[in-house]
């Protein structure tokens, strides 16, 4: 079914981007008592610390995959049941939200703030739009929209991998977020409304179980966050490539060594990067 965005999706979409552009400047206003929460996670002891920051973390995702379903479901597919399922559409938005957030809570000058406040709140507002027009696969808009999905989530990818290894926790922590990560991202990459979502869901477990190996890995090598994170990057790049030309029918030899070339420009990327922390 072809379909463009009609004035009712395009006041939700606004109306979502107004909220998770205020969200932040109003939890800056609200003073809150912060409290500190020790958990064991796997053998592991973690401390957690309940404060603005941390409510933010938590209500930019939540409330971004609550607008991006209530976007979703004025699309005629969904409305008429075509589309059994909308959760692996929340993936990219709800992570792109999850990083905004992360890279909020660091940022101490107001001018960058701001700045990454409007262009977070604004990619946000392009993948609710583009995860839109991937709903339906005859819509012209489809080829567009998916490759600005593709491109999003790879750079949503390589940004929350490197801070999840900027914060040299526990392989058992980093390495547990980065799987999960993978996971979800492969999961709205692979097209599970297409492909189905059985296939999509055990690809995507082994993508994520590969990633958050590679993580594991990498945390026994003393190397810049930059070069962890296009090292990650690039396993995830490749593992979701496979994937796809997989499903597609169009791997072969040429492919592969297409990604093996790949591989390798990640790895002269990161060396270079080595040194920058």
């Amino acid at each position: 079914m072809t379909q463009t965005l009609h004035t009712n999706t395009v006041n939700r979409i606004l109306v979502l981007v107004a909220l998770l552009a205020l969200t932040p400047v109003l939890l800056l206003v609200v003073e809150l008592p912060s409290r500190n929460v020790l958990l064991s996670f796997l053998g592991s002891e973690l401390a957690i610390s309940l404060n603005t920051n941390s409510l933010l973390i938590l209500f930019m995702p939540v409330l971004t995959i609550a607008g991006v379903d209530w976007v979703l479901r004025d699309h005629p597919d969904v409305q008429a049941g075509e589309t059994p399922f909308l959760f692996p559409f929340w993936m990219a938005p709800g992570l792109t939200a999850l990083a905004l957030a992360l890279l909020l809570t660091r940022i101490n000058t107001w001018p960058l703030w701001i700045l990454v406040l409007v262009l977070g709140v604004l990619i946000i507002g392009v993948l609710v739009v583009a995860e839109y027009n991937t709903i339906a696969p005859n819509n012209p808009s489809y080829p567009i929209a998916r490759l600005t999905v593709t491109g999003l989530s790879y750079l949503i990818a390589f940004g929350l991998f490197t801070l999840i290894y900027s914060t040299r926790e526990r392989s058992v922590i980093t390495a547990t977020m980065t799987l999960l990560v993978a996971v979800a991202l492969s999961l709205d990459l692979l097209a599970p409304h297409i492909i189905g979502l059985n296939q999509a869901m055990l690809f995507s477990l082994i993508i994520g179980w590969i990633v958050g190996i590679a993580t594991w890995a990498l945390n026994y090598w003393n190397i810049s966050n930059w070069s962890a994170g296009v090292l990650m990057l690039t396993v995830f790049y490749v593992c979701v490539g496979v994937a796809q030309q997989y499903f597609q029918e169009r791997l072969s030899r040429g492919v592969l060594i297409e990604f093996g070339v790949v591989t390798v420009i990640a790895l002269v990327v990161a060396w270079q990067l080595a040194g920058v922390r």
